[in-house]
């Protein structure tokens, strides 16, 4: 069982399944044998809240999360954190909605920023 994370500002990140992001956090997840899902979002973000209410909360995405035994993280980049802009550059990107799968062995995989519940499902029948 995987606790979540009480730093200052960081339970607040989380909510119900999602753990908040921190550095290292992915890598210590990956060698348990753990599949990790990262939303890097900000609260100004409108496509990252938009696709938080409907992709990420769909009861489909969520059921095929739970029997993939995936780690939720959420990276929140709303006051422009400086390890979360590190993580973006490492995937070479400098902004969000990034949707990050992280299989324990293998490269990254990064989702679409219009995250579909077909796409995320796909993704997720691979692990």
């Amino acid at each position: 069982v995987i606790k979540p994370l009480e730093a200052s500002g960081v339970a607040a990140a989380t909510s119900g399944r999602w753990q908040a992001w921190e550095p290292g956090r992915v890598d210590q997840l990956a060698a348990q044998g753990q599949n990790v899902f990262v939303d890097f979002t900000a609260a100004w973000c409108v496509t990252c809240q938009y696709n938080k209410k409907t992709t990420l909360a769909d009861a489909d995405v969520l059921a095929d999360m739970d029997a993939k035994n995936v780690a939720l993280l959420r990276a929140d980049w709303t006051r422009r954190d400086p390890a979360v802009t590190a993580a973006l550059a490492q995937l070479g990107r400098n902004g969000v909605p990034v949707y990050v799968i992280y299989k324990p062995g293998r490269a990254p995989v990064v989702l679409s920023e219009i995250l579909s519940v077909a796409d995320v499902r796909a993704e997720l029948a691979k692990l």
